[in-house]
């Protein structure tokens, strides 16, 4: 994947993952999802006008309920405020969905900006994937208040992050600023050591 310049798209963590692998059993698993689109969506969803258009073009109405999410086929709809939303695409596709919005939402008082630079995805996955996070987060994540379909933004490891629970497995989507992405992945290695470690490859960047 290049930018609008030609030049190859670089994660902040390359060269800080390291090599794929690990037991088959182990604890936790981990995955960079990296170049994945980013938008902060802005609006009013108590106006219907609001929340009808934008679930049109979003193929996902952006949740009411505080630390929610939805999800529309590869897309995910983030809750971070009371009119402030997280909108994840695969990569490349921010700019086109920034222009449906824009289009979707003409009339009514909203802000779509792009963010994809701005931070990073990892995936933490597997059968102690909930015990690490509650090493480094405030958060309660029992699965009795916390499974799918949940949201929020807290401090992982001192780091800010917004993260959401994407199954059962449990599995966690966690954003970081680009800034702070080496420092959590080398966290995430260290608090799920006992527990044993896989590493699998980051997700493909998809052709220029």
């Amino acid at each position: 994947m290049a930018d609008a310049t030609g030049v190859p798209a670089r994660s902040p963590l390359d060269g800080a993952i390291g090599p794929a692998g690990g037991p088959a059993d182990a604890g936790i698993v981990l995955r960079e999802r990296p170049h994945l689109g980013k938008l902060v969506l802005r609006g009013d969803i108590a106006d219907a006008g609001f929340a009808d258009a934008a679930g049109r073009a979003i193929g996902a109405a952006p949740p009411a309920a505080p630390n929610a999410w939805t999800a529309a086929g590869d897309r995910a709809v983030v809750w971070l405020g009371p009119d402030e939303w997280l909108v994840v695409v695969p990569p490349g596709g921010e700019e086109a969905l920034a222009a449906a919005l824009e289009e979707a939402l003409a009339g009514v008082r909203h802000a779509a900006t792009v963010m994809s630079d701005n931070a990073t995805v990892v995936r933490l996955s597997g059968p102690r994937a909930r015990a690490v996070m509650a090493k480094g987060c405030a958060i309660d994540l029992h699965p009795r208040v916390f499974g799918p379909g949940s949201a929020a933004q807290s401090r992982l490891a001192k780091a800010t992050v917004a993260f959401w629970q994407v199954d059962d497995t449990p599995a966690y989507d966690i954003l970081v600023r680009a800034s702070f992405a080496a420092y959590l992945w080398e966290w995430l290695l260290d608090a799920g050591r006992e527990y044993g470690v896989r590493i699998e490859a980051p997700d493909p960047a998809p052709g220029p």
